[in-house]
């Protein structure tokens, strides 16, 4: 029971650290997932300040990781650990089961719930990632659940035994390690929320191509007719090759299209940039020769102002160089042509999806030097570029390109 109770401690230990220093490194991200289950859940008063939240519980995995592991304060830490991951279960297993029922909307299960219930499966939201591992590791919400339960189990194998764990250290080495743990991945955690993730996991990294990243290899579908045999009574299936192998036997019954190769989908879905009057201009921008900065602004109602007021200042030399700047926006064309005029920002805004928009850099705004469809660097609001920089970004870029 000792031994079980050890190696219980450090696969839980290691999992929450894990887990809490990957949401950590991007709080933002994570914020969305908890902006996610409080629209399923309808609590609307805890929106507003998510980030904050995913801050709280970033750290509180992290700590209650490393206090598991070494021993510390056992009959506090077992209680925390238990009641976080009951309410984890809980949450990927509504999400799972809720996904099933969307995903089987006509079986007999689905049905009789949504009777008794009384809720329509089609309208149920789909959610295709628990958020558990941020973007770093994409777990299936009954992937998550699944994790959730065996973690339970360890959890509950732990606080059963809390009695019998003695800590590594002296209780006032226990609360100095707790205290700087708390301080250290809060602070780590701050940082990337006021800034960016230490660690980029989102497709827009520098060197990325998103022509590539975007482009989907389409399904391969061929012809298949269906013959049925006159002897056997079986129905026998053939390609336009076999077509040579029928005889007198066969009897035509109907013939059917089917999937050959299932292709390869876009690892970024929903990228298409769009002018004021609807027109996809995707291409074009990306397929430009001139070197191209994106302002990532999702939400113009609360951007950060002072990188507008920075980025006017070599605004004119950057474009007389022949360069362009577009702005990106999830923001209707009378908000962003009235923040354009507002701030006096002589470069066109364009629209792009809501979620493409917060999946390519986690700052608002942020800032994204393009050339020819590739990814050369990226800023965060709070160190937007300057012209130097831009130009310290390109030669360097250049120079990369003739190796």
């Amino acid at each position: 029971m000792k031994v079980l109770t050890g190696i219980s401690r450090v696969l839980v230990g290691l999992l929450f650290i894990f887990s809490g220093f990957i949401k950590a490194n991007d709080p933002i991200g994570f914020s969305y997932k908890l902006t996610e289950y409080y629209s399923i859940f309808g609590l609307s008063f805890l929106q507003h300040q998510e980030v904050l939240q995913a801050v709280v519980i970033c750290v509180a995995e992290i700590v209650l990781g490393i206090c598991v592991l070494v021993g510390i304060r056992m009959r506090v830490t077992s209680w925390l650990l238990l009641g976080m991951i009951v309410f984890f279960t809980f949450l990927t297993g509504f999400t799972a089961v809720g996904n099933w029922f969307f995903e089987n909307p006509e079986h007999a299960t689905t049905l009789k719930f949504a009777d008794i219930l009384g809720f329509v499966p089609k309208e149920i939201y789909y959610m295709t990632d628990c958020g558990c591992f941020g973007d770093a590791i994409k777990l299936t919400p009954f992937q998550s659940f699944y994790k959730d339960l065996f973690l339970t189990v360890l959890i509950i194998l732990i606080f059963i035994r809390r009695n019998h764990i003695r800590p590594f250290f002296a209780k006032i080495l226990q609360t100095n390690l707790i205290i700087f743990f708390i301080l250290a991945s809060a602070s780590f955690s701050i940082y990337c929320w006021t800034y960016m993730p230490v660690i980029n996991h989102l497709f827009w990294d520098e060197g990325a191509n998103i022509r590539e990243l975007t482009a989907e290899v389409p399904a391969t579908k061929a012809m298949v007719f269906i013959y049925k045999n006159k002897e056997t009574g079986a129905l026998e299936r053939f390609n336009v090759d076999e077509l040579g192998k029928l005889t007198d036997k066969h009897e035509f019954v109907n013939r059917d299209e089917v999937i050959t190769d299932p292709g390869v989908p876009a690892k970024i879905h929903d990228f298409f940039i769009r002018n004021a009057q609807g027109e996809d201009l995707t291409a074009r921008i990306l397929d430009e020769d001139a070197y191209q900065l994106f302002v990532i602004a999702y939400d113009l109602k609360n951007t950060r102002l002072k990188s507008y007021k920075h980025l006017k200042g070599f605004l004119r030399t950057w474009q007389d160089s022949g360069h362009k700047i577009y702005a990106l926006t999830n923001s209707d064309t009378e908000t962003f042509e009235k923040f354009r005029h507002e701030h006096q920002l002589a470069f066109p805004f364009y629209q792009l999806d809501l979620t493409a928009l917060k999946s390519i850099i986690r700052s608002n705004p942020g800032f994204i030097l393009m050339h020819k469809g590739i990814v050369v660097k990226r800023w965060s609001s709070r160190n937007a570029p300057d012209l130097k920089n831009l130009e310290k970004a390109i030669a360097k870029y250049e120079k990369k390109g003739k190796l």
